[in-house]
């Protein structure tokens, strides 16, 4: 059967404008992304660290030195509170919800260890030895700060880590190290991760 002689020629594809094109690459990546938590603020850790380090001072104080434990859950305390604030005015300044299901996932893989760190020092703080309080902080700690870094920036997990590392060095050192431990731990590793966030990962 012989071609139509005035049959049209197919119509070229339409070219993606750039702004299209963006667009794509916008969805693409926030696809990719989904998974990541990315409000851990670096501000929010340095403020935690020091934190941290004013309790090792408090408790450096030979009068305040049999309080350690009211010192250090006290800090505990005020470091989330300081935690939540910054990483909510990280998440306005990001367009970003905490309600979003990835942030859910990063809270409740966290707070488990929190609850277990909290049952477990009631229950043997009279038991064992300031050295094994101080190891079982770390450790848990660390082990939920890991178990974040699937959800989060690589630096979570390198930090959940150097901490869970530091709690088993704890358990094998004199309780008189306790608060210069503790002191390296919430203390200095909390604000090495901080600025590690500040000059990496937008604050």
């Amino acid at each position: 059967m012989a071609a139509n002689p005035h049959r049209s020629p197919s119509p070229k594809p339409t070219p993606i404008d750039v702004g299209a094109l963006e667009n794509l690459r916008y969805i693409r990546d926030t696809i990719e992304a989904a998974g990541t938590f990315t409000t851990v603020p670096g501000k929010g850790c340095i403020a935690m660290g020091i934190t941290a380090l004013a309790a090792a001072a408090l408790e450096s104080v030979p009068e305040l030195a049999s309080s350690w434990l009211q010192i250090w859950v006290g800090a505990a305390i005020m470091a989330c509170a300081v935690a939540l604030f910054f990483m909510e005015e990280k998440a306005k300044a990001q367009g970003l919800s905490l309600r979003r299901a990835v942030a859910r996932r990063f809270f409740m893989t966290l707070v488990p260890a929190f609850v277990a760190g909290g049952i477990l020092t009631a229950a043997l703080v009279h038991d064992v030895g300031r050295n094994s309080i101080t190891g079982l902080w770390l450790l848990l700690y660390g082990s939920g700060l890991a178990a974040c870094g699937v959800f989060a920036i690589p630096a979570v997990l390198a930090a959940g880590l150097a901490f869970m590392a530091l709690g088993t060095v704890a358990l094998g050192l004199p309780a008189t190290w306790s608060p210069a431990i503790l002191a390296l731990g919430f203390g200095g590793l909390h604000v090495a991760l901080g600025v590690v966030i500040s000059k990496n990962h937008g604050g």
